[in-house]
């Protein structure tokens, strides 16, 4: 019987798996037979991550995402041993929640650095025919870029820009046999959510998890979807923007749940 899940003998490039969904994406995918490529600034993360993947084969490779180029070098190293990139995964990111007055060229630049330019940047390279075999792609963006709330302005900016792209490219990318789409979670309990909760006022958080009709999601839930568009059950679906929201609700008439 044909399983779509199988991920067997499929080589991923997994971005942010030092946790969160990237690590939890990496994990389960190990467990249905990939073979895990790993990159992040934090070795000792990776490492961490590395420890708890299934199966053999997986590697680590150590770049700073705010800092621009080194990517093909990166990409070399993983093909060097013949094998393709079947799927690539950008869940590497980071959440600025500042009002418009404290928004400098620095930090706009390092979050489109690391959210944005650096995915461009790895598609542009998975894009030539040395790095890829019938490759999906999946980058993370937020619900935030459809419903941001206040002081994510920037933030919902960088994922805006992710979703244009792959609607954009998608058209490049279809005859080279490759499938681009965005996943838009909303609320997920990850370190990021954790320090977000550092700089919104706790009623605040209240409120936006409480729009979500299924609650605040859990890593692996997120990780599942991914799976999903990285798996030939997807196989019709390419550039498009995935709500993986838990049902976030913005009508003006809506109060939100109570927690």
């Amino acid at each position: 019987m044909w399983n779509p899940y199988d991920f067997t003998g499929r080589k991923i490039v997994v971005t942010g798996a030092t946790s969160g969904i990237g690590r939890t994406t990496a994990v389960k995918l190990s467990e249905q037979g990939a073979s895990i490529m790993m990159i992040g600034r934090n070795k000792e993360s990776l490492d961490e991550t590395l420890s708890m993947l299934k199966g053999n084969g997986h590697r680590c490779f150590i770049k700073d995402f705010s800092e621009p180029g080194g990517y093909r070098e990166i990409f070399d190293d993983i093909v060097s041993d013949g094998k393709k990139v079947n799927g690539f995964v950008h869940s590497a990111g980071i959440a600025k929640i500042l009002p418009i007055n404290s928004l400098n060229y620095r930090i706009m630049n390092e979050s489109m650095t690391i959210n944005f330019y650096s995915f461009v940047e790895m598609v542009g390279i998975l894009s030539k025919k040395k790095y890829h075999d019938k490759t999906s792609i999946v980058g993370i963006s937020s619900i935030a870029a459809k419903h941001p709330d206040q002081c994510q302005s920037l933030y919902a900016a960088t994922k805006s820009a992710m979703n244009v792209f792959v609607t954009s490219s998608a058209i490049e990318l279809t005859n080279k046999q490759i499938r681009i789409n965005t996943v838009m979670p909303g609320m997920t309990r990850t370190r990021m959510t954790s320090n977000s909760s550092e700089l919104f006022p706790a009623d605040d958080l209240r409120r936006i998890i409480g729009t979500q009709l299924l609650g605040m999601s859990e890593p692996e839930e997120i990780a599942d979807v991914i799976m999903f568009l990285l798996s030939d059950a997807s196989r019709v679906i390419t550039g498009r923007e995935i709500y993986a929201d838990a049902g976030t609700i913005h009508h003006s008439s809506w109060k939100g749940r109570e927690l």
